[in-house]
């Protein structure tokens, strides 16, 4: 039997329907408990998800309109949770909402996000410049580039 590992596309619908699934889970867990604001917090969250992600599966979404986008989301639950009397839960919003910032920040001053690998698929990769002067060195430390050739074809990329 082989198995085959997903596209860029599947990958990517893979964890939408996941992260929708979990937020729809965690507002059913918080129904149960009765904390309405949970719930409408978490429905807010997933509808975030879907009106970004889901509507146009086609287009993708750059990594910073992602970031701000959730950025600003979650400032919104945690001024809804001070606003209704739920410090603890406005507190953690916001430790999450600086630390979205944070990443926004970065990506816009041209940060490169690291490659990650959930379960062998990679989840966040580098930019295509970067993945292609990594096999330039690669190919060098392998002896198939000289030296010169190495430095040509870097300049012409402007790394």
């Amino acid at each position: 039997m082989q198995i085959t590992m997903p596209n860029m596309p599947e990958t990517l619908t893979y964890a939408v329907l996941a992260s929708l699934g979990i937020d729809l889970i965690t507002a059913l867990l918080l129904a149960v408990r009765s904390d309405w604001l949970g719930v409408v917090l978490m429905l807010a969250v997933a509808g975030g998800g879907f009106w970004f992600l889901c509507r146009r599966l086609i287009t993708m979404v750059p990594a910073s309109g992602a970031a701000a986008a959730g950025t600003v989301l979650l400032l919104l639950c945690a001024l809804t949770d001070f606003a209704s009397g739920h410090p603890y839960y406005g507190l953690l919003f916001i430790v999450a909402t600086v630390a979205l910032g944070f990443v926004f920040l970065l990506l816009q001053q041209g940060a490169t996000p690291a490659e990650l690998r959930v379960g062998g698929i990679v989840a966040v990769d580098m930019s295509a410049t970067a993945a292609y002067l990594q096999m330039l060195d690669t190919l060098r430390e392998a002896g198939v580039l000289t030296a010169e050739e190495h430095a040509t074809k870097r300049a012409a990329l402007g790394g």
